[in-house]
């Protein structure tokens, strides 16, 4: 498996994002392109910066400090993963 998909994997947030595209794409993870999971981490990390959605709601809002903290690491991962792969595409 490329090292960008095992990278991604490692990701809770785009761990949950393949299973969601993945079954409606009817693909593998390895089936995507460096670019593609590149822009779907982006998304996935602006989701956590919009109003209204689940993930800025567990950022800023949740009820339960463990998910707030939760979204943090998720947001600190998938801005390293974007730094990192983002100038090899």
């Amino acid at each position: 498996m490329r090292p960008i998909v095992n990278q991604a994997l490692a990701i809770p947030e785009m761990q949950f994002a393949f299973e969601c595209i993945c079954a409606d794409d009817k693909k593998e993870p390895t089936d995507y392109t460096d670019a593609e999971i590149v822009k779907e981490a982006e998304y996935r990390l602006a989701t956590y910066f919009e109003d209204g959605h689940i993930n800025n709601d567990e950022m800023r809002l949740g009820d339960d400090p463990e998910s707030n903290e939760i979204a943090k690491k998720d947001i600190r991962l998938l801005k390293a993963f974007i730094k990192k792969y983002k100038t090899n595409i």
